[in-house]
């Protein structure tokens, strides 16, 4: 009888203390949601993930960035998903976009653009040592840009060539750039046709020019290859991993929760950055 009055105190102890924490919370989520200042920072966000040698570590960053979104309440759908090829089977992923659909999630993203790399330090194994990248790019949803017909190529894919798995893909290029993107979920043309207007329009942005024809072919991977983050795993130790933001300083060593999702402290450092 008194383990249970025990247990009904704390249970309102606890009730209390998140009743008293609930307004500090929003107050905090209200403040950062006001750095969102880009003129496309409350709408959802594409987010893209390439690998070309490391589909694990590819599949971890997907695992991340969805439990992220479902964590904040977010919608999360998957546009495409280009398994790896290991000995045998599939293994990871080479690619795969996200479209994380609710308020704000590409002004909180955004700045997730860039290297991410994993490092499997090592005092016995000296190939664990180098850093292994995998590409992040995060882009707004529902952009208003017009591409004309005449400048797009849809390509149909039957079957499995590359990797995306048995159903037929669609993959659509923008001829004049060669930039193309790739959807084998259903309403595959449309999906792909959003991911790619996306890609153009933060290409003009970035490289400051009004017109689709202005784009500069030779700069389009410019922003996309600059280190952002490194994920250290001590394979001999498991406690002495870190996560190490290579902008803000920012780290923290409680690596499995980044993975998992706990990515706030990284997330606010980067729209403080951005702003």
């Amino acid at each position: 009888m008194l383990e249970f009055q025990a247990d009904d105190e704390l249970e309102q102890e606890l009730q209390t203390n998140l009743a008293q924490l609930n307004p500090i919370l929003e107050e905090y989520e209200y403040e950062l949601e006001q750095l969102l200042s880009g003129p496309y920072d409350k709408n959802g966000a594409y987010l893209i993930i390439n690998a070309a040698e490391a589909p694990d570590w590819a599949q971890s960053l997907l695992t991340m960035y969805a439990s992220w979104g479902e964590n904040r309440g977010y919608r999360v759908l998957s546009i495409e998903h280009g398994h790896g090829r290991g000995k045998g089977c599939c293994r990871g992923i080479n690619s795969a976009t996200l479209a994380i659909d609710g308020r704000g999630a590409y002004g909180y993203l955004k700045s997730e653009t860039g290297v991410h790399l994993v490092k499997d330090t090592s005092p016995f194994d000296i190939t664990k040592n180098l850093p292994t990248p995998v590409i992040v790019e995060v882009l707004p949803m529902d952009v208003q840009l017009e591409i004309p017909q005449q400048d797009l190529e849809i390509i149909w894919h039957p079957h499995d060539q590359i990797g995306w798995g048995v159903s037929p893909w669609v993959e659509i290029v923008h001829v004049p750039t060669g930039i193309s993107a790739i959807s084998n979920q259903p309403k595959k043309r449309e999906k792909a046709l959003g991911v790619l207007t996306s890609k153009l329009f933060a290409i003009m942005q970035r490289q400051g020019v009004p017109q689709l024809a202005d784009i500069q072919c030779d700069r389009l991977k410019t922003v996309l290859n600059q280190p952002i983050r490194e994920y250290q795993f001590a394979s001999y130790s498991p406690n002495q991993g870190k996560v190490l933001d290579l902008r803000t300083g920012i780290q923290t060593t409680a690596v499995a929760e980044v993975l998992n999702g706990k990515l706030d402290s990284f997330i606010k450092a980067g729209v403080l950055l951005k702003n």
